[in-house]
């Protein structure tokens, strides 16, 4: 034992009364200094370790917030994309209302009335003759060019889907032929490379606009770009689901 703690024992013994000389005070000070000076670094080994969990927080709040916003952009892109559409094929609807009027017009009109040219509508309820004389459709076909902006393919399949959903009667053939119609730059030389080297490696041709779709998502649409979309999601819905809990 070292004289400084035989003078803290000799202190504790000490009775009230007695008097205490100043090296023993020294003594008493200087350990009480010490045990301070200890329980404040462990005090600010604390203060720190929560300092550095709340920097830690923010940055993923703040990594969270950001994926949010991008998230809500494409969103925001793709809602407008179909507004676009929307719009579009309205304009071209109203461009032609002559099938619209005839068979409005012939709806409540007896057999022997109705309109020259009417002709009854299918089960899709449209009328029969959707193209003009020369066999090319009365509504124009979305153009692709085949840029590097991934939303401009995203946005050109939306556009075709809607056209085939407004004519299901459309053999697969046509689509295809109708689709790649419109195609310009780099696109119309890309799936004239592309039916050109299937078919001298003798692989079967693209039938059916599924398949044509497929193709053209492999090539216009990358890999990562989907996988990025996908973790997206998954960390907004990991942070949903943690705000819940």
């Amino acid at each position: 034992m070292s004289a400084s703690d035989h003078k803290i024992v000799n202190q504790e013994n000490k009775d009230s009364a007695d008097i205490i000389n100043w090296r023993e005070f020294e003594a008493l000070r200087n350990e009480m200094r010490r045990e301070f000076r200890a329980q404040y670094d462990v005090l600010n080994g604390k203060i720190e370790e929560i300092k550095q969990t709340l920097d830690t927080t923010n940055e993923t709040v703040t990594t969270m917030a950001d994926q949010m916003t991008d998230i809500q952009r494409s969103l925001a892109d793709m809602r407008l994309a179909i507004e676009n559409l929307t719009a579009q094929q309205q304009q071209d609807d109203d461009k032609d209302p002559e099938l619209e009027d005839d068979a409005h017009n012939a709806r409540g009109a007896p057999r022997g009335n109705r309109p020259r040219g009417w002709a009854p509508l299918g089960r899709n309820g449209r009328g029969q003759d959707e193209e003009d004389g020369l066999g090319k459709p009365k509504f124009s076909i979305p153009k692709f060019e085949g840029g590097a902006d991934v939303e401009e393919y995203l946005t050109w399949e939306l556009k075709i889907e809607k056209l085939w959903s407004l004519h299901p009667n459309y053999s697969e053939d046509k689509k295809i032929k109708l689709a790649s119609s419109e195609f310009d730059g780099y696109a119309l030389r890309w799936w004239d490379s592309f039916v050109r080297n299937r078919d001298e490696d003798g692989a079967q041709p693209i039938r059916t606009w599924r398949a044509m779709k497929e193709a053209m998502t492999s090539r216009f649409v990358p890999t990562n770009y989907l996988r990025n979309i996908f973790d997206k999601l998954t960390l907004l819905r990991q942070g949903v689901k943690t705000v819940d809990e």
